[in-house]
C-alpha cells in the first residue's frame, strides 16, 4: 500500500503550546525537550553564568551559551549536543553566531502578523549562506560552485521576501519596489560580510593553522607573567600591527620591543587559525 506524499508544511504556535507538549521521563532530555529549552532560553535572552561578564548585546530571541552548559543541563554528551544545534542550524531552526569557547543562537521565531511585519521576518539566508561558505572553507566545494549557490540564495531570499511581502500588502505596488530595494541592501551586506569572514578563515588557517603558537605561550608565562590584563593588551597591539601595520601603543617603545611584537605576529596569526578551526567545531 502506497503512502501519500508527505508535503512540507509550516506550523505556528506559541511557545507556551511546546513547553506544555514536553513530557518530563528522566534527567535526559528529549531532543524535542532541548529544543523547547533553546526557545525558552532564547526567548529570555538567557546568558550562561559563566559568561555573564563579556559584554556581548543580545537581540530580540537570543541566548548565549556553551556546549558544555547544555551538555551539563540536558545530560548529554558534547559530541551530540554539537550535532544537534548543526542539525537545527540545516533546517534553518536556529542560526549560531560561533565565539571562541561559546555561541550566540537566534531562535528565528515570529509573533503575530502584527508584531511581526515582512520587513523583520527571517527566511534562513545568513544560516544557509554560513552552510554554504563552510563547505568551502574546508575545501569541499570550488569558488564558482560557491558564488553560484551565493547568487542562488540571495535569489531566493528575494523570492521569499517578494512573496511574503505581497501577502502582507496585496495592493501596495509601489511599496513593494522601496521594500525589495531596502531588503535587497541588507541582504547583499549580510553577503558582503560573510565572506569577508569566510575568506579571512579559510586564508589564515590555509597558511597558519599548522604553525605553532609556542612563542605567544613562552611570551604570556615570562614577560607578562601570566597577568590576563596584559596579556589583553598586548594582543591588541598585535592585532593592530596585523590589519593597520602600526600600532600606536608601540610608538614610544624601544626598537627591541617593536622587534619583539614583530616577532610575536606570526604565533599570533597561529592562535588565530588555530581558534578559528575550534569556533567551526563548537
Amino acid at each position: 500500500m502506497k503512502h501519500n506524499e508527505t508535503h512540507r508544511i509550516t506550523v505556528s504556535a506559541d511557545i507556551g503550546l511546546f513547553l506544555y507538549l514536553q513530557e518530563k521521563v528522566c534527567e535526559r532530555k528529549t531532543k524535542t525537550e532541548a529544543y523547547c529549552n533553546l526557545l525558552k532560553k532564547a526567548s529570555e535572552n538567557f546568558v550562561s553564568p559563566i559568561l555573564k561578564n563579556r559584554s556581548q548585546q543580545l537581540g530580540a530571541y537570543q541566548c548565549h551559551v556553551t556546549i558544555t552548559d547544555l551538555s551539563v543541563e540536558w545530560h548529554w554528551h558534547r559530541s551530540t549536543v554539537r550535532s544537534f544545534l548543526e542539525k537545527l542550524e540545516e533546517y534553518g531552526q536556529l542560526e549560531i553566531v560561533r565565539l571562541p569557547k561559546s555561541f550566540i543562537i537566534t531562535m528565528p521565531v515570529g509573533t503575530n502578523n502584527a508584531d511581526n511585519p515582512v520587513g523583520t521576518q527571517d527566511f534562513g539566508f545568513s544560516s544557509k549562506l554560513h552552510e554554504v561558505l563552510s563547505d568551502w572553507i574546508a575545501d569541499g566545494v570550488s569558488i564558482p560552485v560557491t558564488g553560484e549557490k551565493c547568487i542562488q540564495l540571495l535569489k531566493t531570499e528575494m523570492a521569499c521576501f517578494s512573496e511574503a511581502y505581497k501577502k502582507e500588502h496585496p495592493n501596495d505596488t509601489d511599496g513593494l519596489k522601496q521594500a525589495q530595494k531596502s531588503h535587497f541592501q541588507s541582504a547583499k551586506q549580510q553577503l558582503l560580510e560573510h565572506m569577508a569572514v569566510a575568506t579571512f578563515k579559510k586564508v589564515i588557517r590555509k597558511h597558519y593553522a599548522d604553525k605553532g603558537n609556542e612563542a605567544m605561550t613562552l611570551f604570556y608565562d615570562n614577560d607578562l607573567g601570566c597577568d590576563s590584563e596584559a596579556l589583553l593588551e598586548a594582543s591588541q597591539i598585535l592585532a593592530e600591527l596585523l590589519v593597520c601595520g602600526i600600532s600606536p601603543s608601540l610608538a614610544r617603545e624601544t626598537p627591541q620591543t617593536k622587534a619583539q611584537f614583530e616577532d610575536l605576529l606570526e604565533s599570533y596569526k597561529a592562535l588565530l587559525a588555530q581558534s578559528v578551526g575550534h569556533a567551526d567545531h563548537l
